[in-house]
């Protein structure tokens, strides 16, 4: 039997869900660069790139999925595949669509409706 040891703690406190969505990213100066998610969460997403900028990390950019959702995301990670992104702000018009496909897509529902409860935090 074969005992698997993660090299590193896994950080991620959502459910990530294998999904390619085409979508672009807005940099800094005005550039748009079309890609597609490899992987999207309630938190964020990795984008994939055929070519990927120089970057900064901790830098805000616009990311578009499905040419109506839109989020402010922060770079969190890049390499030679595409960037990392944690999602920072998202207007409710879109957090509606969004979380509708998060939804669909799931192979468990109910765990991601969990996972929404405890993520949302309503004023007292």
């Amino acid at each position: 039997m074969t005992t698997h040891v993660p090299l590193h703690k896994e950080r991620r406190k959502n459910v990530r869900l294998t999904l390619a969505i085409k979508g672009r990213i807005l940099l800094p100066g005005d550039v748009a660069l079309s890609g597609q998610t490899k992987n999207v969460s309630f938190g964020g997403t990795f984008f994939a790139l055929k070519r990927v900028p120089l970057l900064k990390v901790g830098d805000f950019i616009s990311l578009e999925l499905l040419a109506r959702i839109k989020f402010t995301c922060e770079i969190i990670h890049y390499n030679q595949e595409g960037i990392g992104l944690r999602f920072d702000f998202i207007l409710i018009r879109y957090y509606e669509h969004f979380k509708e496909m998060m939804l669909l897509n799931a192979p468990d529902r109910d765990q991601l409706i969990k996972e929404l409860g405890r993520s949302i935090a309503l004023p007292d």
